[in-house]
């Protein structure tokens, strides 16, 4: 018959109980990532405004092109100062690269 260590069980409950304490302090905190606007801010990195050029660089397209897919309706501009147009990166990221896309001269 094997005998009952009380210190080891002792140790283990005094562990068990500090982990539930972690766990109680970090839940609130993993929920909040978990809920955040349904994003997973993890695996997803911050959206950010970028310039029409570096839109353009992205899809492989001229600036000209930009305007057309504005104008299209499949990209939404931002007016920064009045003139500069800037675009949500992660909306430039959804338009496909292979340009599916027909848009009229």
């Amino acid at each position: 018959m094997k005998t009952l260590d009380l210190d080891a069980l002792g140790k283990f409950v005094d562990k068990a109980q500090q982990l539930r304490e972690i766990a109680a302090e970090v839940q609130p905190f993993l929920e909040l990532l978990k809920n955040l606007d349904g994003k997973d801010l993890l695996l997803k990195p911050p959206d950010r405004l970028i310039r029409a050029k570096d839109a353009a660089k992205i899809l492989c397209v001229g600036q000209d092109t930009i305007g057309k897919l504005v104008k299209a309706g499949l990209l939404t501009p931002l007016y920064v100062n009045s003139e500069q147009r800037k675009f949500w990166l992660s909306e430039v990221m959804k338009l496909p690269r292979t340009k599916p896309w027909q848009l009229e001269v």
